[in-house]
Protein backbone atom coordinates (compact mmCIF):
# COMPACT_ATOMS: atom_id res chain seq x y z
CA UNK A 1 0.00 0.00 0.00
CA UNK A 2 3.03 2.24 0.88
CA UNK A 3 4.73 2.08 -2.24
CA UNK A 4 1.08 2.39 -4.42
CA UNK A 5 0.72 5.99 -2.57
CA UNK A 6 4.45 6.75 -3.46
CA UNK A 7 3.12 5.86 -7.04
CA UNK A 8 0.06 7.74 -6.80
CA UNK A 9 1.23 11.11 -5.48
CA UNK A 10 4.21 11.05 -7.98
CA UNK A 11 3.50 9.70 -10.89
CA UNK A 12 -0.20 9.38 -11.79
CA UNK A 13 -2.47 12.01 -12.72
CA UNK A 14 -6.65 11.83 -13.55
CA UNK A 15 -7.04 12.57 -17.57
CA UNK A 16 -8.02 16.22 -17.88
CA UNK A 17 -11.55 16.28 -19.66
CA UNK A 18 -12.00 18.82 -22.08
CA UNK A 19 -13.79 20.24 -25.09
CA UNK A 20 -10.59 18.99 -27.30
CA UNK A 21 -7.83 16.41 -27.31
CA UNK A 22 -4.84 16.68 -24.45
CA UNK A 23 -1.77 15.55 -23.43
CA UNK A 24 -1.75 12.44 -21.13
CA UNK A 25 -0.20 13.59 -18.41
CA UNK A 26 1.94 10.56 -16.60
CA UNK A 27 3.38 12.41 -13.83
CA UNK A 28 4.28 15.30 -11.45
CA UNK A 29 5.81 17.20 -9.10
CA UNK A 30 4.84 20.42 -7.05
CA UNK A 31 2.91 22.53 -9.38
CA UNK A 32 5.00 20.73 -12.81
CA UNK A 33 3.73 18.21 -14.13
CA UNK A 34 5.01 15.59 -17.41
CA UNK A 35 2.93 14.67 -20.43
CA UNK A 36 3.77 10.71 -21.80
CA UNK A 37 5.69 12.49 -24.61
CA UNK A 38 8.24 14.57 -21.66
CA UNK A 39 6.80 18.08 -22.05
CA UNK A 40 6.54 19.94 -19.18
CA UNK A 41 4.09 21.93 -17.65
CA UNK A 42 3.07 24.33 -14.96
CA UNK A 43 -0.05 23.79 -12.90
CA UNK A 44 -2.82 25.59 -12.00
CA UNK A 45 -5.83 23.52 -12.52
CA UNK A 46 -4.17 21.35 -9.36
CA UNK A 47 -6.06 18.15 -9.64
CA UNK A 48 -9.28 20.54 -10.27
CA UNK A 49 -8.35 22.47 -6.88
CA UNK A 50 -7.53 19.28 -4.82
CA UNK A 51 -3.68 19.57 -4.52
CA UNK A 52 -3.18 22.34 -2.76
CA UNK A 53 -0.46 21.32 -1.04
CA UNK A 54 1.50 20.41 -4.63
CA UNK A 55 2.11 16.56 -6.20
CA UNK A 56 4.44 14.74 -4.10
CA UNK A 57 4.35 17.11 -0.87
CA UNK A 58 7.30 15.31 1.28
CA UNK A 59 5.43 16.41 4.53
CA UNK A 60 2.75 14.60 3.16
CA UNK A 61 3.55 12.00 1.78
CA UNK A 62 6.31 10.81 4.40
CA UNK A 63 3.60 11.61 7.04
CA UNK A 64 1.56 9.20 5.70
CA UNK A 65 3.98 6.96 4.94
CA UNK A 66 5.01 6.93 8.45
CA UNK A 67 2.66 8.59 10.76
CA UNK A 68 -0.25 7.69 12.74
CA UNK A 69 -2.74 10.59 13.52
CA UNK A 70 -4.25 12.28 16.31
CA UNK A 71 -7.47 11.63 15.62
CA UNK A 72 -9.38 13.37 18.49
CA UNK A 73 -7.28 16.70 17.70
CA UNK A 74 -7.58 16.49 14.00
CA UNK A 75 -11.15 16.80 14.32
CA UNK A 76 -11.33 19.45 17.15
CA UNK A 77 -8.99 21.20 14.66
CA UNK A 78 -11.37 20.96 11.39
CA UNK A 79 -14.48 22.10 14.08
CA UNK A 80 -12.68 24.81 15.26
CA UNK A 81 -11.14 26.23 11.74
CA UNK A 82 -15.05 26.04 10.33
CA UNK A 83 -17.26 26.71 13.76
CA UNK A 84 -18.74 23.45 13.50
CA UNK A 85 -20.31 21.63 16.81
CA UNK A 86 -20.05 18.22 15.26
CA UNK A 87 -18.41 15.87 12.44
CA UNK A 88 -18.65 12.95 10.70
CA UNK A 89 -15.76 11.60 8.26
CA UNK A 90 -16.16 8.97 5.21
CA UNK A 91 -13.96 7.56 3.14
CA UNK A 92 -15.51 9.86 0.23
CA UNK A 93 -17.20 12.59 -0.59
CA UNK A 94 -20.49 11.08 -2.21
CA UNK A 95 -20.70 9.24 0.71
CA UNK A 96 -20.37 12.69 2.58
CA UNK A 97 -23.19 13.92 0.62
CA UNK A 98 -25.38 10.75 0.79
CA UNK A 99 -25.31 10.93 4.85
CA UNK A 100 -26.33 14.85 4.58
CA UNK A 101 -29.36 14.87 2.80
CA UNK A 102 -30.52 11.57 4.37
CA UNK A 103 -29.81 13.48 7.83
CA UNK A 104 -31.86 16.96 6.09
CA UNK A 105 -34.67 13.96 5.28
CA UNK A 106 -34.60 12.80 8.96
CA UNK A 107 -34.38 16.31 10.35
CA UNK A 108 -37.34 17.49 8.07
CA UNK A 109 -39.63 14.22 7.40
CA UNK A 110 -39.40 15.85 4.06
CA UNK A 111 -37.88 14.10 0.66
CA UNK A 112 -37.37 16.68 -2.06
CA UNK A 113 -34.26 18.37 -2.58
CA UNK A 114 -33.52 21.43 -3.84
CA UNK A 115 -30.29 22.40 -5.52
CA UNK A 116 -28.50 25.18 -8.68
CA UNK A 117 -28.50 24.41 -11.68
CA UNK A 118 -29.53 24.97 -15.51
CA UNK A 119 -32.80 24.21 -16.09
CA UNK A 120 -36.58 23.98 -13.58
CA UNK A 121 -36.81 20.46 -14.51
CA UNK A 122 -37.49 17.75 -11.56
CA UNK A 123 -35.29 14.98 -12.37
CA UNK A 124 -34.33 11.52 -10.70
CA UNK A 125 -30.46 10.88 -9.94
CA UNK A 126 -28.82 8.49 -7.15
CA UNK A 127 -29.27 10.55 -4.21
CA UNK A 128 -33.07 11.28 -5.30
CA UNK A 129 -35.49 13.49 -6.35
CA UNK A 130 -34.41 16.46 -6.84
CA UNK A 131 -35.83 20.07 -8.23
CA UNK A 132 -33.56 22.66 -10.07
CA UNK A 133 -32.98 26.05 -8.85
CA UNK A 134 -31.32 29.05 -10.59
CA UNK A 135 -28.43 30.73 -9.07
CA UNK A 136 -28.62 34.33 -7.91
CA UNK A 137 -32.75 34.59 -8.43
CA UNK A 138 -34.33 34.59 -5.20
CA UNK A 139 -37.60 34.53 -6.87
CA UNK A 140 -37.69 31.93 -8.31
CA UNK A 141 -36.41 29.78 -5.53
CA UNK A 142 -39.13 31.35 -3.33
CA UNK A 143 -41.44 30.19 -5.92
CA UNK A 144 -40.19 26.42 -6.17
CA UNK A 145 -40.65 26.77 -2.04
CA UNK A 146 -44.53 27.89 -1.95
CA UNK A 147 -45.48 25.35 -4.93
CA UNK A 148 -43.73 22.21 -3.01
CA UNK A 149 -44.41 21.72 0.09
CA UNK A 150 -41.89 18.45 0.65
CA UNK A 151 -38.84 20.41 0.70
CA UNK A 152 -36.12 18.76 2.92
CA UNK A 153 -33.04 20.64 2.01
CA UNK A 154 -31.63 23.19 -0.38
CA UNK A 155 -28.09 22.33 -1.20
CA UNK A 156 -25.49 24.92 -2.65
CA UNK A 157 -22.41 25.91 -3.24
CA UNK A 158 -21.82 29.33 -1.46
CA UNK A 159 -19.93 30.26 -4.32
CA UNK A 160 -20.57 28.59 -7.15
CA UNK A 161 -18.09 26.68 -9.25
CA UNK A 162 -19.94 25.21 -11.97
CA UNK A 163 -20.00 28.15 -14.09
CA UNK A 164 -16.12 29.22 -13.66
CA UNK A 165 -16.68 31.17 -10.50
CA UNK A 166 -19.98 33.26 -9.67
CA UNK A 167 -19.93 34.92 -6.06
CA UNK A 168 -23.84 35.53 -4.48
CA UNK A 169 -25.25 38.55 -5.52
CA UNK A 170 -25.87 41.08 -2.49
CA UNK A 171 -28.94 39.37 -0.42
CA UNK A 172 -29.02 36.41 -2.06
CA UNK A 173 -27.74 33.60 0.16
CA UNK A 174 -29.14 35.50 3.15
CA UNK A 175 -32.76 35.18 1.46
CA UNK A 176 -32.13 31.48 0.78
CA UNK A 177 -31.12 31.40 4.40
CA UNK A 178 -34.24 33.35 5.58
CA UNK A 179 -36.69 31.17 2.73
CA UNK A 180 -35.50 27.68 4.53
CA UNK A 181 -35.78 29.02 8.01
CA UNK A 182 -39.77 30.14 7.39
CA UNK A 183 -40.33 26.72 5.69
CA UNK A 184 -38.62 24.25 8.02
CA UNK A 185 -35.98 23.39 5.06
CA UNK A 186 -32.76 22.28 6.21
CA UNK A 187 -29.38 24.10 4.59
CA UNK A 188 -26.53 22.30 3.26
CA UNK A 189 -23.44 23.96 2.06
CA UNK A 190 -21.36 22.30 -0.29
CA UNK A 191 -17.62 22.90 0.06
CA UNK A 192 -16.65 20.32 -1.40
CA UNK A 193 -14.45 22.52 -3.81
CA UNK A 194 -14.59 25.93 -1.79
CA UNK A 195 -13.83 24.99 1.23
CA UNK A 196 -9.93 24.69 0.40
CA UNK A 197 -10.12 28.25 -1.17
CA UNK A 198 -10.04 29.83 2.09
CA UNK A 199 -8.93 29.83 5.31
CA UNK A 200 -12.30 29.41 6.83
CA UNK A 201 -14.04 28.21 3.99
CA UNK A 202 -16.73 30.59 1.76
CA UNK A 203 -19.14 30.00 4.50
CA UNK A 204 -16.93 31.90 6.97
CA UNK A 205 -15.99 34.58 4.37
CA UNK A 206 -19.78 35.00 3.84
CA UNK A 207 -20.43 34.99 7.22
CA UNK A 208 -23.73 32.31 7.02
CA UNK A 209 -24.95 29.34 8.99
CA UNK A 210 -25.77 26.38 7.10
CA UNK A 211 -26.97 23.88 9.34
CA UNK A 212 -24.81 21.27 7.50
CA UNK A 213 -21.00 22.20 5.43
CA UNK A 214 -19.73 19.39 2.77
CA UNK A 215 -15.91 19.38 2.76
CA UNK A 216 -13.93 17.14 0.83
CA UNK A 217 -10.47 15.80 -0.64
CA UNK A 218 -8.94 19.35 -1.27
CA UNK A 219 -9.20 19.47 3.22
CA UNK A 220 -6.29 16.54 2.36
CA UNK A 221 -4.11 17.02 0.21
CA UNK A 222 -6.24 15.14 -2.49
CA UNK A 223 -6.36 11.97 -0.60
CA UNK A 224 -10.00 10.48 -1.06
CA UNK A 225 -12.07 12.11 2.20
CA UNK A 226 -15.56 13.17 2.73
CA UNK A 227 -16.59 15.54 5.39
CA UNK A 228 -20.00 16.15 7.33
CA UNK A 229 -19.87 19.70 9.47
CA UNK A 230 -22.77 20.06 11.55
CA UNK A 231 -23.80 23.10 13.36
CA UNK A 232 -25.51 21.81 16.09
CA UNK A 233 -24.16 19.33 19.15
CA UNK A 234 -23.60 15.33 18.26
CA UNK A 235 -21.63 12.96 18.38
CA UNK A 236 -18.53 12.58 16.72
CA UNK A 237 -16.85 9.85 14.40
CA UNK A 238 -15.09 8.63 11.89
CA UNK A 239 -15.48 6.09 9.02
CA UNK A 240 -12.52 6.88 6.79
CA UNK A 241 -9.04 5.52 6.81
CA UNK A 242 -6.06 6.36 8.84
CA UNK A 243 -4.64 7.39 5.78
CA UNK A 244 -7.28 9.90 5.13
CA UNK A 245 -7.06 11.10 8.58
CA UNK A 246 -3.80 12.02 8.48
CA UNK A 247 -3.66 13.75 4.98
CA UNK A 248 -6.28 16.03 7.13
CA UNK A 249 -4.59 16.55 9.93
CA UNK A 250 -1.05 17.30 7.48
CA UNK A 251 -3.52 19.69 5.11
CA UNK A 252 -5.22 21.48 7.85
CA UNK A 253 -1.57 22.68 9.54
CA UNK A 254 -0.06 23.31 6.00
CA UNK A 255 -2.89 25.51 4.71
CA UNK A 256 -2.46 27.98 7.97
CA UNK A 257 -3.21 31.78 7.83
CA UNK A 258 -0.53 32.28 6.72
CA UNK A 259 -0.48 30.34 3.97
CA UNK A 260 -3.43 30.82 2.61
CA UNK A 261 -2.76 34.53 2.89
CA UNK A 262 0.12 34.50 0.34
CA UNK A 263 -1.57 31.97 -1.73
CA UNK A 264 -4.64 34.82 -1.83
CA UNK A 265 -1.85 37.18 -2.37
CA UNK A 266 -0.22 35.15 -5.17
CA UNK A 267 -3.68 34.98 -6.87
CA UNK A 268 -4.30 38.70 -6.58
CA UNK A 269 -1.10 39.55 -8.66
CA UNK A 270 -2.68 36.53 -11.18
CA UNK A 271 -5.92 38.45 -11.68
CA UNK A 272 -4.36 41.77 -12.29
CA UNK A 273 -2.43 40.75 -14.86
CA UNK A 274 -5.42 39.02 -16.70
CA UNK A 275 -7.57 42.34 -16.38
CA UNK A 276 -4.67 44.55 -16.96
CA UNK A 277 -4.28 42.49 -20.35
CA UNK A 278 -7.64 42.18 -21.69
CA UNK A 279 -7.90 46.01 -21.00
CA UNK A 280 -4.75 46.55 -23.12
CA UNK A 281 -5.64 44.78 -25.36
CA UNK A 282 -9.31 45.42 -25.95
CA UNK A 283 -10.43 41.40 -25.78
CA UNK A 284 -14.04 41.01 -25.05
CA UNK A 285 -13.67 39.01 -21.80
CA UNK A 286 -13.56 39.40 -17.95
CA UNK A 287 -12.22 37.93 -14.73
CA UNK A 288 -13.86 36.77 -11.48
CA UNK A 289 -11.88 35.83 -8.47
CA UNK A 290 -12.01 34.49 -4.92
CA UNK A 291 -10.05 33.43 -2.49
CA UNK A 292 -6.55 31.55 -4.34
CA UNK A 293 -8.91 31.06 -7.48
CA UNK A 294 -9.91 32.58 -10.70
CA UNK A 295 -11.59 32.53 -14.06
CA UNK A 296 -11.77 33.85 -17.21
CA UNK A 297 -15.04 34.40 -19.40
CA UNK A 298 -14.89 35.36 -22.61
CA UNK A 299 -18.17 37.73 -22.31
CA UNK A 300 -17.67 41.44 -21.48
CA UNK A 301 -18.85 41.08 -17.99
CA UNK A 302 -18.83 37.92 -15.76
CA UNK A 303 -22.21 36.08 -15.76
CA UNK A 304 -24.42 36.24 -12.60
CA UNK A 305 -26.50 33.44 -13.60
CA UNK A 306 -26.44 30.16 -15.64
CA UNK A 307 -28.17 31.58 -18.35
CA UNK A 308 -26.11 34.29 -18.98
CA UNK A 309 -23.10 31.89 -18.20
CA UNK A 310 -24.64 30.29 -21.45
CA UNK A 311 -23.66 33.38 -23.56
CA UNK A 312 -19.95 33.05 -22.93
CA UNK A 313 -17.79 32.35 -26.51
CA UNK A 314 -16.43 28.65 -25.76
CA UNK A 315 -14.77 29.04 -29.33
CA UNK A 316 -12.38 31.39 -28.00
CA UNK A 317 -11.69 29.91 -24.74
CA UNK A 318 -10.58 27.21 -26.50
CA UNK A 319 -8.62 29.38 -28.58
CA UNK A 320 -7.04 30.87 -25.21
CA UNK A 321 -6.65 27.30 -23.73
CA UNK A 322 -4.94 25.38 -26.75
CA UNK A 323 -2.73 28.24 -26.98
CA UNK A 324 -1.68 28.76 -22.95
CA UNK A 325 -1.08 24.58 -23.10
CA UNK A 326 0.77 24.87 -26.30
CA UNK A 327 2.66 27.78 -24.17
CA UNK A 328 3.38 25.20 -21.19
CA UNK A 329 0.65 26.25 -18.76
CA UNK A 330 -2.52 24.71 -18.06
CA UNK A 331 -4.80 27.11 -16.30
CA UNK A 332 -7.37 25.24 -15.45
CA UNK A 333 -9.29 22.09 -16.72
CA UNK A 334 -12.40 23.57 -18.62
CA UNK A 335 -14.43 26.35 -19.52
CA UNK A 336 -16.45 26.11 -16.76
CA UNK A 337 -14.08 25.50 -13.88
CA UNK A 338 -11.14 27.93 -12.50
CA UNK A 339 -7.69 27.84 -11.20
CA UNK A 340 -6.40 27.61 -8.35
CA UNK A 341 -3.09 28.55 -6.76
CA UNK A 342 -1.35 26.18 -4.29
CA UNK A 343 1.29 26.79 -1.90
CA UNK A 344 4.24 25.39 -4.09
CA UNK A 345 3.23 28.55 -6.38
CA UNK A 346 5.74 31.08 -6.65
CA UNK A 347 5.77 34.59 -8.09
CA UNK A 348 7.63 33.66 -10.48
CA UNK A 349 4.84 30.62 -11.84
CA UNK A 350 2.68 33.57 -11.97
CA UNK A 351 5.23 35.64 -13.91
CA UNK A 352 5.72 33.31 -16.71
CA UNK A 353 1.49 32.08 -16.44
CA UNK A 354 1.09 36.37 -17.55
CA UNK A 355 4.26 36.07 -20.22
CA UNK A 356 2.21 33.26 -21.84
CA UNK A 357 -1.01 34.73 -21.69
CA UNK A 358 0.07 37.98 -23.73
CA UNK A 359 2.19 36.02 -26.12
CA UNK A 360 -1.35 34.00 -26.61
CA UNK A 361 -3.39 37.06 -26.42
CA UNK A 362 -0.89 39.18 -29.44
CA UNK A 363 -0.98 35.55 -31.45
CA UNK A 364 -3.69 33.80 -31.37
CA UNK A 365 -6.90 36.30 -29.64
CA UNK A 366 -6.51 39.19 -31.10
CA UNK A 367 -7.13 37.64 -34.77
Amino acid sequence: MHSHLKVFYEESFPILKLTHKLPILKRGRGNRVWDIEGKEYIDFDMSNGDALLGYGNPELVNSILGGSSNQKETIEKLKQRFSLRSVKIFSSEKQAKAYAINLARQLSGKRKIIRFGQNDLIKKCDLGEEIIAEWNNLDYLEKIVRQNYDIAAIIFEPIATHMGLVLPENGFLKGVMEISKEYGIITIADEIKTGGKYYNGASGYLKIKPDIILFGRALAGSIPIGIVGINYKEEDYVRASPISIKALEVTLDELDEQSMYEMMRLNDILVKGYKDLIEDNKIKASVTSWGISGTIYFRESPPRRYSEFLEINVKKWNKYFKGMLESGIIPMNNYDSQWSISKVHTEEDIRVHLEKLNNVIKTVLSH
